[in-house]
């Protein structure tokens, strides 16, 4: 017996495709919403129904969100020198659509996929979801934040149930942006820290997330709530990177900046770009954006303690496993084809 359809956006991405395997084998239906360009050959394998829309375009939602009991929202646009209106019409006017479709077809609840990037970075102590924000670094953190406002306001004056999930680094097998990228600047000896490398990197398994957002599908407490997801790990960005080097067999990371100076360069470097791209067409990221270095840089330590008792989810992947299966999917798969 199949528990209702669910609708993933972002479901070509890392996060969104685990999820709608996880969903798979938990007896949903799965509907995924992808772009009329996206490689889908993931999701073609896992036989998911597939619905062509986008997020900024709402006329193609409603067919997409029709008779689904759930929606989870794992789509953005992850980036912080794309132009302001870009990244706002992805994650705030698109959040916004979604919402509007999801009441317009009754659906039951709204699981949307945050960040902790929306605490603005302020690396000092254990933050909890109480923390207001004193500012922001990036538009994508801003957008993020503004995004989690719609979804308030739509479940505050709706009978859509809302909850808000705010995972910080997701690794795992699969992690091509976050832990693909970082094995291959230690595999090419290019890859940089900030500060030494000390931070903590508020690491969170992609398994562990994915249990969070499997009880915030069905429990009866999750609805109105915005939940930290995180391992809760004491690990630092040092200590990570020299464990991947270890498993690739290469050397340590022997590259570090100060704060400041790592800041500066990749502000300098998102203004040259984002003036290459208007003159050029340039699509290219920057090498170093101030998304990068917030988070190589300031203490990404978020407790999960309204998790854990709202819940009742604890971290079921344990760090030595979970950095296990990562190495095993890098030496084994990603970087064998590059």
């Amino acid at each position: 017996m199949r528990r209702g359809r669910c609708l993933v956006t972002g479901a070509t991405g890392f996060i969104g495709g685990r999820l709608a395997q996880r969903l798979l084998d938990d007896s949903y239906e799965v509907r995924c919403l992808v772009r009329a360009s996206s490689d889908t050959s993931h999701l073609d394998a896992l036989g998911v129904q597939m619905a062509v829309g986008d997020l900024t375009d709402a006329d193609t939602l409603a067919a997409a969100v029709a008779d689904c009991r759930y929606v989870l929202h794992c789509g953005a646009l992850v980036s912080d020198w794309a132009t302001v209106a870009e990244i706002t019409a992805a994650n705030v006017h698109g959040t916004r659509n979604v919402l509007a479709a999801s009441v317009g077809a009754s659906v039951e609840r709204f699981i949307h996929f945050s960040t902790t990037d929306v605490y603005g970075h302020p690396g000092s102590g254990t933050i909890d979801e109480s923390y207001v924000p004193q500012g922001f670094a990036n538009w994508y953190a801003q957008t993020k934040r503004q995004a989690e406002d719609e979804v308030r306001s739509v479940g505050d004056q709706s009978p859509l149930e809302t909850v808000i999930l705010r995972p910080a680094t997701v690794y795992g097998p699969g992690s091509k942006e976050v832990v693909g990228e970082i094995a291959r600047a230690i595999a090419g000896g290019h890859m940089l820290l900030v500060g030494r490398g000390q931070t903590v990197a508020g690491l969170c398994y992609i398994d562990n997330l994915l249990d969070a957002a499997s009880l915030a599908l069905e429990h009866p407490h999750a609805p109105g709530h915005a939940l930290n997801v995180t391992d809760g790990l004491a690990v630092t960005w040092r200590q990570f990177t020299d464990a991947l080097a270890r498993g690739l067999g290469c050397p340590g990371v022997r590259f570090s900046l100060p704060y400041w100076a790592a800041n500066a360069i990749a502000t300098a470097l998102e203004h040259g770009y984002r003036l290459a791209r208007r003159a050029t067409g340039l699509h290219t990221a920057p090498l170093l954006s101030r998304q990068a270095v917030q988070v190589l840089g300031k203490d990404q330590d978020f407790s999960n303690t309204l998790l854990r008792e709202t819940l009742g989810w604890a971290p079921r992947v344990d760090y030595p496993t979970g950095l296990d299966a990562t190495l095993d999917w890098l030496t084994g798969e990603y970087l064998k084809r590059r």
